[in-house]
């Protein structure tokens, strides 16, 4: 379970998050919903302290997350933030980079399961030869989301994923997460259209979080 404990944030002598308390427990599907600039993400990057916490804590099943244990920590996490990185190649070589990389080298992409994926999120797997750049910005949040479900990875913290996509695109998207009962999600959204799929709410404002019933 991940908890966060009286965490407080403060910015250029702003309070970003006030003395925030968070407990998510595992399978549990959560949207965190606020205004603009009011702490979402920065919730998000707490959880893996990227953003340092000014007071309180980050605990893992009961343990506080430290440096000693704080890879063990973000390996648990699938993160995917507010805009796709640029990529110079095939969407498909985009879909296999994850598998470049040192920590993931003794694994390999599975083609049928990205089909599958892709077909679940509204993509026609043909798109795979398209340029990467040449994608609209809806293909190319899909891809990402797509890129990182392939590391398996147990609980997803998602910022912005939909806010690309038209209506159809939205809705498979958050269709998937929905049925995806082995994962524990926790997604900063302005689409309320998360809610119609079972998703439970949070907010925060001024600092503040609330769970709403």
């Amino acid at each position: 379970m991940l908890e966060l404990r009286d965490v407080t944030v403060r910015r250029a002598g702003r309070v970003i998050l006030d003395r925030v308390s968070l407990a998510v427990a595992p399978g549990e599907h959560l949207v965190l919903t606020g205004p603009s600039g009011g702490g979402k993400s920065t919730l998000l990057k707490a959880a893996l302290l990227f953003e340092p916490a000014d007071e309180g804590e980050v605990l893992w099943d009961g343990c506080p997350v430290t440096a000693s244990n704080l890879a063990a920590h973000r390996s648990r996490f699938l993160y995917i933030g507010q805009k796709p990185l640029p990529f110079d190649g095939l969407a498909g070589e985009y879909l296999d980079l994850p598998f470049t990389f040192a920590a993931n080298r003794s694994r390999r992409a599975d083609r049928d399961a990205q089909d599958r994926l892709m077909a679940s999120m509204g993509l026609d797997p043909v798109l795979r030869t398209s340029p990467y750049g040449r994608l609209s910005g809806g293909e190319q949040q899909r891809l990402t989301i797509i890129q990182g479900l392939q590391l398996e990875r147990s609980f997803c913290l998602l910022d912005e994923v939909t806010s690309s996509l038209d209506r159809d695109s939205l809705e498979a998207v958050v269709r998937y997460f929905a049925g995806d009962r082995e994962r524990t999600v926790l997604a900063v959204t302005h689409n309320r259209q998360w809610l119609d799929f079972g998703f439970a709410e949070i907010s925060l404002e001024a600092g503040k979080l609330r769970r709403h019933p």
